[in-house]
Order: C-alpha cells, then sequence, then structure tokens
C-alpha cells in the first residue's frame, strides 16, 4: 500500500482550521448523494441528488420533499425568477440535456451532444455555463435560442492522464464581471473574463488547492468545498487560506457551497456523505455555517 498521503497525491496545501458555527439542517439517509445547490424561488433551497435522479427542496426548517424527478442524473442547478435550471445525464456517457422546472413542470430546453459529464453551472446574463468535469470544457447554452456551443477549452480545464476519475473542470461561479473555476484534479481555482471570447484571458488564480465547488463573496472572499478533504475553505482575497469546517461539524465529502443572499454571513453547504465509488457512508446533510470576514493583514 502506498505511503503517499492524498494531499501530496493530488498536491493539496495544508492550511490552518478554525471552526466556523455549524448547524446541520437536513439530513438524508445513507446512500443518498446531494450535489449542488440553488436558492428556491419561495425560500429554502433546491438539491440536486443524482443517487436518486431527483431534485429536493429544503425547507428553512430542515424539511425536504420532491421539488422534480428526472430520468437521469442531475448535476448543475441555477434558479432566476419562478425558472430553474438543471443538466442531467449520466457519468461518461452520452445523452446530456438541459431542462427548465416552472410551476412543478419539468420543460425540456435542448440537448447536449458535446457533454460526457456536466457538472457545476451558472448564468451569465441569457446565458447558461456549464463545466464538464470529464472533457474539460466549458459549453454555454443561449437561453433565447436554445442553442449550445464550446465557450471555453484549454488544457488548464481537463483533467490530467491518469486522474483515475477525479473530475477536471467542476464548479463555476460568475462574479464581478469574472467567471471562477475549480479544477478538482489539477488542484487549481482559474479566472477569465465573462466577456472573454477565447481562451487567451485564462489564468490561475490559486494553484494546490483541490476543490469541488466555490462561492464568490462580495468582498472578493472565496468558500470552497473540497470534497475529498471533507472541509470548506476560506480564501480571502489577499490569498491567504483557511479551513473553516471539516468532519466534526458534518462537512465530509463537501459538494458544493453557496452564499445566503438574504445574509452574507451564512453559508450553505451540501455534504454527500459518501463518495461515488465508495468512501464514508453516512448520512448526506445541508449544514449552515455562520461565516465571518477577517480584516486584511497589516505590516507593522
Amino acid at each position: 500500500m502506498s505511503n503517499v498521503s492524498l494531499h501530496d497525491q493530488l498536491n493539496h496545501e495544508p492550511v490552518p482550521f478554525d471552526a466556523a458555527p455549524a448547524e446541520t439542517i437536513a439530513e438524508w439517509e445513507p446512500g443518498t448523494f446531494v450535489e449542488n445547490l440553488a436558492p428556491h424561488p419561495d425560500g429554502g433551497w433546491l438539491v440536486t441528488v443524482p443517487s436518486h435522479h431527483r431534485i429536493d427542496h429544503v425547507t428553512v426548517d430542515g424539511r425536504h420533499n420532491t421539488f422534480a424527478q428526472l430520468a437521469a442524473m442531475p448535476t448543475g442547478i441555477v434558479t432566476a425568477g419562478d425558472e430553474t435550471w438543471v443538466v442531467s445525464g449520466f457519468m461518461g456517457e452520452p445523452g446530456w440535456r438541459l431542462d427548465r422546472v416552472r410551476r412543478g413542470r419539468v420543460e425540456h430546453v435542448c440537448e447536449l451532444p458535446l457533454l460526457r459529464f456536466g457538472n457545476g453551472m451558472a448564468r451569465a446574463g441569457r446565458r447558461l455555463l456549464i463545466a464538464d468535469s470529464a472533457l474539460g470544457i466549458v459549453l454555454a447554452v443561449d437561453l433565447d435560442s436554445a442553442r449550445a456551443a464550446p465557450w471555453l477549452e484549454h488544457e488548464l480545464l481537463t483533467p490530467p492522464a491518469g486522474a483515475a476519475g477525479i473530475p477536471g473542470v467542476n464548479g463555476i461561479v460568475v462574479t464581478s464581471g469574472h467567471v471562477l473555476l475549480t479544477n478538482t484534479a489539477r488542484a487549481l481555482v482559474l479566472r477569465i473574463p465573462v466577456a472573454a471570447t477565447d481562451s487567451a484571458g485564462l489564468e490561475v488564480l490559486a494553484e494546490r488547492l483541490v476543490a469541488d465547488d466555490l462561492a464568490a463573496d462580495g468582498d472578493g472572499t472565496l468558500y470552497l468545498a473540497t470534497h475529498l478533504f471533507d472541509t470548506v475553505l476560506r480564501l480571502d482575497p489577499d490569498g491567504r487560506r483557511t479551513d473553516i469546517a471539516g468532519p466534526s461539524q458534518g462537512v465530509e465529502t463537501s459538494t458544493s457551497v453557496a452564499i445566503d443572499a438574504g445574509d452574507p454571513d451564512v453559508l450553505w453547504v451540501t455534504a454527500a456523505g459518501e463518495r461515488f465509488g465508495g468512501g464514508h457512508v453516512k448520512p448526506a446533510r445541508l449544514i449552515r455555517l455562520m461565516v465571518s470576514h477577517p480584516s486584511p493583514s497589516t505590516s507593522t
């Protein structure tokens, strides 16, 4: 058996730990894999549940029920007003599609034949940007024409050879005129202008940082679900890194993070409780973290 740690295999930099107050709001039975988050138009959260081919609505008091049942595994999800968009398919296979859910009805938007592992999704104006964790591309879907085309292709988005199923480009968020992306297998956080027409503006924002999903605060602070390292990590604008939640707070196999639009000091986290292909077998959870914003470093 190899003595090389997972941190070393994936080149993830160990960081200090400063626990944020945490509360488990909802739990699902072991064997339920929860993936991504989006706010429900009427309050609470929508959570994609790829293990059971559905989207759940979790109310603020922790009750959860089926919001939509799908034919395949839902992954990325975005809401705007009373519209919810979701991408679904089967990992490594063709047949991915984009659907819209309105008033309880699932409506087909378009096929996504270029995808093999649709994952994180974000809205940029009238476009939806979808990360493909297998092929290492970002697809753009024009919501007015319902047409999809590659938006971003670059080696830095791909999983390296020998990644053994670990995703390449994964999380995606649009903030302050930029698109931020994680590449899990390469342990990178990337940034590119949202108005970019090719990959020339792609830059590395952070290295040695393994992350699944990410969320961006208005002050430039990033929160990242590390999944494989069972933590939530805060990346401050000055580059400081701190793990603010770990297994003792229930965030094992953290898969997504989202900032509460009504309270920027609240961060919501999904924890899958297990990994695809084995690992933890614990309840999946939706967790609320109370986050703080440290003062910038000052020199003396």
